[in-house]
């Protein structure tokens, strides 16, 4: 099968690690600086819980044309990136298309590139449950196991189903088909907007961390309630019954995970958390709730930048 990774983040570079066998030809899209490390060295992972590193060599282009056909094209580019490259990815021919990433409005952006494009596309989604970040020399990786990659093509059956049945068969990176997958993205940002939001500010509240935790589970209380208010479901739904119900436990929780050394290798994106927190804060539009000291977190998170 013929693969293209358009992204050479810590995501494209575990993907492009995970689906390695002969089968596969992938070739990774990189730019500037990345795109010349890969061509020098390849990629090279650090896999953080696994205590091992990895090295492998893919092909490499640094754009896109119109006429390079693949059968499944993985675009792995942050959501504040995505829809930069959408009319690229419109414009070339290829059928098969996933997102793999996070995604508050993942029709909008199905339509954003349906509307661009002048060929047939499937458009499908996926989310790799990995982290970490990435330097020069090497990529350090956080994962459980094999990784997961959860894939949906929303309401309906992903057309080319038997295409990432070949692609995966075999390997042990796990293929999950998550049938909610809106109402497990949508959740999944809400986690993950107010504790980025508290990472990159906790070296701000060094000895005084009790007031931006305290603002931290508020933040998921507002966050859970805008969403389930807006006919969506937490998944799972112990999240939300977690910080309303157990904020004695959430506290001691959330204050090991802002210090935790393992939190320092986790590469966050202001920019990706901001995208996502506008997107969400349009639901407001919708309904009645306010987010009073999520809106203060995120705001003091980009007077850093």
């Amino acid at each position: 099968m013929n693969i293209l990774i358009y992204g050479a983040g810590v995501q494209g570079q575990f993907l492009a690690h995970a689906l390695n066998k002969p089968e596969n030809n992938i070739t990774i899209l990189a730019r500037g600086q990345t795109y010349n490390n890969l061509n020098n060295r390849g990629v090279v992972l650090n896999h953080y819980f696994q205590k091992r590193n990895t090295k492998e060599h893919f092909s490499y282009i640094s754009e896109l044309n119109e006429t390079d056909h693949y059968d499944i094209i993985f675009v792995t580019m942050k959501y504040s990136d995505v829809y930069s490259v959408a009319p690229i990815i419109a414009r070339n021919i290829t059928q098969n298309i996933i997102f793999v990433g996070n995604n508050t409005n993942p029709h909008k952006l199905r339509e954003t590139v349906l509307k661009q494009s002048k060929t047939f596309k499937n458009i499908s989604f996926g989310f790799l449950m990995t982290g970490g970040n990435r330097s020069n020399s090497t990529t350090t990786v956080i994962r459980f196991n094999a990784g997961e990659l959860k894939v949906s093509h929303l309401e309906e059956q992903i057309p080319f189903q038997n295409k990432l049945y070949k692609i995966f068969k075999d390997l042990p990176i796990k293929l999950t088909y998550e049938a909610n997958f809106e109402d497990w993205l949508m959740s999944h940002a809400a986690m993950i907007i107010p504790l980025n939001t508290g990472i990159a500010l906790k070296n701000q509240c060094k000895g005084k961390q009790q007031q931006l935790i305290n603002n931290i589970i508020k933040s998921y209380n507002e966050l859970h309630l805008l969403i389930e208010r807006s006919n969506y479901k937490i998944f799972p739904k112990a999240q939300a019954i977690f910080f309303k119900k157990f904020k004695i436990i959430a506290y001691p929780m959330l204050k090991c995970l802002l210090n935790i050394k393992v939190m320092n290798q986790i590469q966050g994106s202001n920019r990706e958390v901001t995208s996502l927190y506008q997107d969400i804060k349009l639901l407001n539009e919708q309904t009645a709730v306010t987010t009073h000291h999520l809106d203060k977190l995120v705001k003091k998170a980009e007077e850093l930048n």
